[in-house]
């Protein structure tokens, strides 16, 4: 007598129901993280959609390795200035392009090397001991606790809401005696010789790009010493905070400097519009057109030798 099509006809018939059940899940899951939304001509995160403001496509992909090589050169090759000799596991918040997890994890090839992100962006060829995860670090930790011997951010100034919260998940997964180091970029362009007006298309896209993240609930701009409190008040002892200037151009006399400016100039020639795009139609009522004209004037004084800009790091 054959089953009734209500019942399983064996226990293989059932783990091989589940485990369809289980692909058919997955594959749905996938399907959900990878189904991109695409607005003006640029494709963006769908995983924890509008969270994140920037677009997570191959032109902003190569501006975040630009940016990586450029931050590389300013920091002397180190990947993070934490004093640590050898950690066992480190993770990497906001991996992006995953470049620097994947670095790290060929440094120290003993080393667990976990790299999360909300966009599946990250090669599959990596070196055996880093991991990509899709993920979003504003909600509940599910790490172990006293886990990571490094927490490391770059950049993330405008794509974290709630730093405090976000400091104090970090203390709780760090190890005791572990660090989290945060390099993060204050987007305001500065210069020490005024070759740079308040009224000047960069410092109106400054201002503008802040107006816009504050209606959206974030923040551009970066303060070492708030951080520092605020991952004093989370639990951590010694904070230190360093202060960098990441020229953008090629006008410091300084060889290595010179250098760390071409690429961060490219990195703002290639990625000016999408770091704008969104920002300014959802937000600003900017149109297209609009945006373009007003970029090429941005552009246009970036590339400029006489105006001596950087970004406070």
């Amino acid at each position: 007598m054959s089953p009734s099509p209500t019942q399983p006809s064996s226990d293989n018939d059932s783990a091989y129901a589940e485990s369809q059940d289980v692909s058919s899940y997955t594959t749905s899951l996938a399907s959900s993280i990878t189904a991109y939304k695409y607005e003006h001509g640029r494709r963006y995160h769908a995983y924890q959609e509008g969270r994140y403001i920037l677009p997570n496509d191959e032109q902003e992909q190569e501006r975040l390795d630009i940016q990586y090589h450029a931050l590389r050169l300013a920091f002397e090759d180190k990947p993070f200035l934490a004093p640590i000799d050898s950690p066992a596991a480190v993770l990497d918040v906001g991996t992006g392009t995953g470049i620097w997890a994947m670095d790290v994890a060929d440094s120290y090839p003993n080393a667990e090397i976990i790299g999360t992100d909300l966009s599946p962006i990250q090669p599959i060829w990596v070196p055996p001991n880093v991991k990509f995860e899709v993920d979003d670090l504003e909600l509940e930790w599910t790490f172990p606790t006293d886990h990571f011997d490094l927490i490391h951010t770059r950049i993330l100034s405008g794509s974290i809401q709630h730093w405090k919260l976000f400091f104090q998940q970090s203390f709780r997964h760090c190890k005791p005696g572990g660090f989290l180091e945060c390099q993060e970029l204050d987007v305001y362009a500065a210069t020490e010789d005024d070759s740079l007006s308040d009224d000047s298309a960069i410092r109106k896209w400054c201002a503008n790009q802040e107006e816009a993240a504050q209606k959206m609930g974030r923040s551009l701009r970066v303060s070492g010493e708030d951080f520092k409190k605020q991952m004093e008040d989370a639990g951590f002892q010694n904070v230190e905070v360093r202060k960098y200037k990441l020229p953008i151009g090629p006008w410091p006399l300084d060889p290595k400097l010179k250098e760390v400016g071409l690429f961060q100039l490219a990195a703002m020639l290639e990625g000016i519009d999408g770091l704008t795009l969104a920002l300014w139609t959802r937000f600003l009522g900017w149109d297209d057109k609009e945006i373009t004209v007003f970029l090429q004037q941005v552009k246009s004084e970036f590339k400029r030798s006489s105006i001596h800009s950087y970004w406070p790091l």
